[in-house]
């Protein structure tokens, strides 16, 4: 056992060194030309090719065929009427499209008719309760502190409905973004939104050092939701990969050096920022605060040089204005790597993957750009048409390369596996709050209440100090809120959500991981509130489709995965039923990949 324990410790540094040296090897073989930190060039349009004559005139899919062509590859056929429609609105919405939509769409699959539901879509308030979970991932939001205290922040809501209003109401981005760093108490919960460890009563070395890891923390959430840059990386040396030596850190960090997370126990209508006066800022080697250098004043990035980093503030300025010197920075029309992540966040929502893979990484070790000449593109476009996060989504969803079928073909996987060129429409399996929303929809019970307090589904039990939140399954119509309004504590477990992928919110998230498990199939199948959603569902076909078995099997297809089934299904459907009745159906259906898989 010892000698294998000797030959693994001498195995390490070499099995590093390898991968070191295979991991710049690769980066040789694909030379990064692409820098995320240099102004955008105007981008002009592809000229048309020799594309499917759909493709032509639309200037994402001139873009997209560009690339094709330069791969080997072509695009594939549109999708299916209904297929598009399921698409489009778990997309949009988070919830499958009601039957009246899809004998709307099937009947007249027109462009006209396809743009106007994407104007409906749009304008649903389930538009925001759908597009506020995303960027609650990547807020980082949570209801509790964390750490081993854990204690409940049952005021955090209100930044959860601004989120959802603001989407609602269409705020430009920039607006959007300067609201969160700088603007009113319900937004700046953005700021607060993270872990945060409670005062250890420690003096001196242990308080500063926790003060500057909190500060670390809103450093690296804000520079990588608004600029797609791990800036805290560079908290204890120069970032080992992109430009922004230490200094560059605290300017950053003294930005925010007066913002704090609320006392505990004191009385606030939200969870939001508390404003102290702003501590001198030093740049402390190693990041060691007992080892101060100098001083540094609030300022941004170097290594953007438009716009200016220089904040002109002097060390007396107070938090607001610095805070609001911070947003400006960030939401300035000229810079553009804010604009670049946005709307790279945006298609990997709607693709499954972004134009750059890491949605909040664009440095040296995120992903390179599929179509940087499309990203520069969509980027000028956007800050053109008024930061408007509703055009940018019609803008995506009406072209033909989010419209096309997701038919796999062998030939083309060999060339691009991942379908990173977009020669097919991926698959991509829906989220777990997704799959709850789409489980009471589908019943016939979802209780369309919106805002306030989330509900409950979990036990708090207190030991020592320490809070543990235990899942429990309540009934009732307030449980059957969207999953968004649920209240969501760090570290805690909900077992058909936690199966499906959801992330603690202790961090950020901005790609979700995405597994097949066993788990997956016993918790679609046996959980409890699954077993509830089947007898409801078993409820709503009796009365929607009558007494006649076939009637209720045909609608509960329809409703279920939005298409009729087919004749063998049927005939199974059948048996299943008169055997083991409606609900056992709803189970099997519910257990199906094509109910929780959008094609």
């Amino acid at each position: 056992m010892d000698g294998h324990c000797a030959g693994l410790r001498f195995l390490a540094p070499a099995l590093t060194l390898y991968l070191l040296l295979a991991s710049s090897e690769l980066r040789a073989e694909q030379p990064r030309s692409w820098n995320a930190f240099a102004a955008a060039k105007k981008i002009a349009l592809p000229p048309p090719n020799d594309g499917p004559d759909s493709w032509l005139h639309h200037p994402i899919d001139r873009f997209i065929l560009k690339g094709l062509d330069e791969a080997g590859l072509a695009p594939s056929p549109p999708a299916t009427p209904r297929i598009l429609i399921r698409r489009l609105s778990f997309n949009l919405v988070g919830l499958p499209p009601s039957p009246e939509l899809l004998e709307k769409f099937t009947a007249d699959p027109s462009d006209t008719n396809y743009r106007a539901i994407v104007d409906d879509l749009l304008a649903s308030p389930n538009y925001g309760e759908r597009w506020a979970r995303h960027w609650l991932d990547v807020a980082r939001y949570g209801e509790s502190n964390g750490f081993e205290y854990n204690e409940p922040r049952r005021n955090a809501w209100p930044y959860r409905d601004w989120v959802i209003q603001a989407l609602n109401d269409n705020f430009p981005y920039d607006q959007f973004a300067r609201e969160q760093i700088a603007g009113k108490a319900e937004a700046i919960g953005f700021l607060v939104a993270g872990v945060h460890r409670s005062p250890s009563g420690a003096k001196d070395i242990m308080s500063a050092q926790e003060r500057h890891d909190g500060l670390e923390e809103m450093v690296g959430t804000l520079s990588q939701a608004f600029l797609g840059i791990t800036v805290q990386c560079a908290r204890c040396h120069d970032h080992p990969t992109d430009p922004i030596p230490t200094a560059d850190y605290y300017r950053l960090a003294a930005a925010l050096a007066g913002t704090r997370h609320p006392v505990p126990k004191t009385k606030q209508k939200s969870y939001s920022v508390v404003s102290k006066k702003s501590e001198v800022m030093h740049v402390f080697h190693r990041g060691d605060t007992t080892q101060p250098r100098e001083e540094v004043s609030p300022g941004g990035l170097s290594a953007l040089a438009n716009p200016s980093p220089d904040f002109a503030l002097d060390a007396g300025s107070n938090d607001s204005e610095r805070r609001k010197k911070l947003a400006e920075w960030i939401t300035h029309p000229d810079n553009d790597l804010f604009t670049r992540v946005i709307v790279n966040r945006i298609w990997h929502y709607h693709f499954g993957t972004g134009i750059v893979s890491t949605p909040s990484d664009f440095g040296k070790s995120g992903g390179p750009p599929t179509h940087p000449e499309l990203l520069d593109w969509l980027a000028h476009w956007f800050r053109t048409n008024g930061y408007s996060l509703k055009k940018l989504h019609h803008l995506i969803v009406t072209s033909q390369s989010y419209r096309q079928a997701a038919t796999y073909r062998q030939k083309a996987a060999a060339i691009d596996q991942e379908a990173r060129f977009l020669w097919r429409f991926r698959p991509k399996r829906l989220e777990g709050e997704a799959v709850r929303d789409a489980l009471l929809a589908v019943a016939g019970v979802l209780n369309p209440k919106r805002g306030g307090p989330g509900f409950h589904d979990t036990k708090t039990i207190v030991n020592g100090g320490a809070h543990f939140y235990l899942p429990i399954d309540p009934v009732g119509a307030e449980f059957n809120r969207r999953t968004i309004y649920r209240f969501s504590p760090r570290g805690e477990r909900s077992t058909l959500l936690d199966c499906l992928d959801c992330p603690d919110p202790s961090g950020t998230a901005p790609r979700r991981s995405v597994t097949t498990t066993p788990l997956q199939a016993l918790s679609l199948q046996n959980n409890s509130f699954i077993w509830r959603m089947a007898d409801h569902f078993a409820d709503r076909l009796k009365k929607e489709a009558g007494a006649e078995l076939e009637s209720q099997i045909e609608r509960a297809w329809i409703l279920a995965v939005g298409r009729p089934p087919a004749e063998e299904e049927h005939n199974a459907a059948l048996t299943l039923v008169e055997n083991h009745g409606l609900a056992a159906l709803g189970r099997a259906l519910f257990n199906s990949s094509e109910f929780i898989v959008v094609e």
